[in-house]
């Protein structure tokens, strides 16, 4: 192979190494722009349950029963339940609240069925059909938290969705997130967290009369040729 080859060889695989560096840096920052903060706290895990959250507990099939819903956790790590009054759930796992329930609240029920889980606080505010605060499971996608709140008054709401976590707020990505059902837990939510959208703006005076023009524009019409009709029907009278 000659010294001129050589040199094609050697600068054609410095190009391609160089492309591969770049295309990977392009990557990492793109990486490094997303959203998504997984969740790797191996307490969650364990203890799921979360002072400041909720506690959802269902009996299914008796859905009539006094122990379905949402029980909060306030800041020590308690939940008040019937009956029983305040129990520390932040230092139980789901095995130990379940059977804390069989134990307490079988002879009360039908259908001692107990499922659990832990929920978490969002905030839904601004130009949603239902704002307000709602307790979701973590394993919810952003879909199913707008779907929640009734989904948002304007069709371009999730385009101009915004989250606020912590004292961050992102703006990038939230349609992706959208449309790909990432789940909160996947996406580094974190209880308190707020999804906020404009809310359409108010109505002024002038839109109002716009709104009322064609109505009075339409009545007037009317009324002219009532008048019109009723004067020729007197002038052809006198005749």
């Amino acid at each position: 192979m000659g010294i001129k080859t050589m040199k094609n060889v050697s600068q054609r695989l410095t190009l391609v190494l160089s492309l591969i560096f770049i295309l990977g840096m392009v990557h990492y920052g793109l990486a490094q722009d997303s959203t998504i903060v997984p969740h790797n706290d191996p307490d969650w895990a364990e203890f799921p349950f979360t002072p400041g959250d909720g506690v959802f507990i269902s009996t299914f099939p008796d859905t009539a029963s006094f122990l379905n819903g949402v029980f909060a956790i306030d800041d020590r790590g308690y939940t008040e339940l019937p009956i029983v009054g305040k129990i520390h759930v932040a230092e139980m796992t789901i095995s130990d609240l379940r059977a804390f329930l069989k134990k307490n609240f079988e002879s009360y029920l039908k259908f001692p069925n107990f499922y659990v889980k832990p929920v978490v606080r969002v905030s839904l505010l601004g130009g949603f059909v239902r704002p307000g605060l709602y307790y979701v499971d973590i394993n919810s996608s952003l879909w199913d938290v707008v779907h929640l709140a009734g989904g948002t008054l304007t069709e371009d709401g999730i385009k101009d969705l915004k989250w606020q976590h912590g004292d961050k707020e992102f703006s990038k990505h939230i349609v992706a997130l959208y449309e790909k059902g990432i789940s909160l837990k996947r996406m580094g939510f974190k209880s308190g967290d707020i999804f906020w959208t404009p809310s359409p703006t108010r109505p002024t005076f002038w839109d109002h009369v716009r709104d009322v023009l064609p109505v009075l524009s339409f009545a007037t019409t009317i009324w002219a040729i009532y008048n019109t009709y009723q004067r020729d029907l007197i002038i052809l009278r006198t005749r």
